[in-house]
């Protein structure tokens, strides 16, 4: 159990980091403390089995509208930057420990 939660702290700072970066070089600003909490939410809900990656994604977006106060297009843009640039983190990581 233990090293589950390790592995869920690693990927919402590697996320929420990510995330921080692919915002600020959108239109979209934000801060790194709300994208923080965005993050850890989104993972939780992730964990849903089957459709919680589904419903993860739908709440990213919208928890990012609603922070950030920008247009749907340019959050869906920073969700898949984002999710693109974690799973090549995370992959590389993986690669390295294993």
């Amino acid at each position: 159990m233990g090293s589950y939660a390790i592995i869920f702290f690693i990927d919402v700072i590697i996320t929420s980091l990510c995330m921080y970066v692919a915002t600020s070089l959108s239109f979209v600003k934000a801060d790194l403390k709300p994208l923080l909490a965005i993050v850890a939410i989104v993972s939780v809900v992730a964990m849903i089995p089957t459709v919680g990656w589904i419903f993860g994604i739908i709440l990213f977006v919208y928890l990012l509208m609603k922070a950030t106060d920008a247009d749907m297009i340019d959050c869906i843009w920073v969700v898949a930057f984002t999710k693109l640039v974690t799973f090549f983190a995370l992959f590389l990581l993986q690669s390295l420990f294993a």
